[in-house]
């Protein structure tokens, strides 16, 4: 017994809130734990994500793995119980189905030199290509549903994977519309930054979207979009476009 217990160690895993969101006192905003905020009408506490249902299951992991999560929980200034709340949700999330729908790993270097030879024609066509070509398969295999939510949930995912410092801004601008306002620092150059413009103009125009406004620099995309809050999509006015508020 004093053998096993040498070799593996036993961890408890409680799943955190979903999305990481907690609510602090008057302020009306959510913080994330990557320090992004989202801002909450007073009189809108329900666009807040609900409290989920969470479950205490028990796993033995080999000493080495266990010292290894340990260790990144220190330098990240969290728990081990939130490190590997974090992992097992960026599994279910992106890795367990990514792969199946097309997606795979690749170097910076390589993205970068690749776009170098092209012109902003050339590449506009190529965001294009990819987008009518595999973003509907992509959204719906990873989550089950197309529209402008789930995509939107896919790209902060998308982008919270590829270790990008980031920022997703949320406000209420009235009783149908909500604005996200997101800050990506990629540090890959100008065509980066025009070709991932250039892939979500196109997905957002997919769900009939096209108040996004763009702006970009060698190091950074910033971006910001005007959508329905979640769920009341099918009671406006199929005539009524969405429109660009501040």
């Amino acid at each position: 017994m004093c053998k096993e217990e040498n070799l593996s160690k036993t961890i408890a895993l409680q799943p955190e809130l979903s999305k990481n969101n907690q609510f602090f006192g008057e302020n009306n905003h959510s913080f994330t734990k990557n320090r992004q905020r989202s801002e909450i009408s007073p009189d809108d506490e329900s666009t807040g994500k609900r409290r989920k249902k969470t479950e205490s299951i028990t796993f033995r992991l080999e000493s080495e793995i266990l010292y290894s999560l340990r260790q990144e929980a220190k330098r990240k200034d969290i728990s081990v119980n939130t490190l590997v709340s974090q992992i097992a949700r960026q599994h279910t999330n992106w890795h367990g189905t990514a792969a199946q729908a097309g997606f795979m790993y690749v170097r910076r270097p390589l993205i970068t030199k690749l776009l170098e030879g092209q012109n902003e024609e050339q590449i506009k066509l190529l965001a294009r290509y990819v987008a009518l070509s595999s973003n509907k398969d992509f959204i719906l295999m990873l989550r089950s549903k197309y529209n402008i939510h789930s995509a939107l949930d896919i790209i902060e995912t998308w982008i919270r994977i590829s270790g990008y410092s980031y920022t997703h801004n949320i406000r209420r601008l009235n009783y149908t519309n909500m604005l996200h306002y997101f800050i990506l620092q990629h540090n890959m150059g100008m065509k980066w930054s025009f070709y991932l413009s250039e892939l979500y103009r196109n997905l957002f125009e997919e769900f009939g979207v096209i108040n996004s406004q763009f702006d970009m620099t060698d190091s950074t995309l910033t971006f910001e979009i005007v959508v329905p809050i979640e769920g009341i999509e099918d009671s406006l006015d199929g005539n009524n476009v969405i429109g660009y508020r501040t």
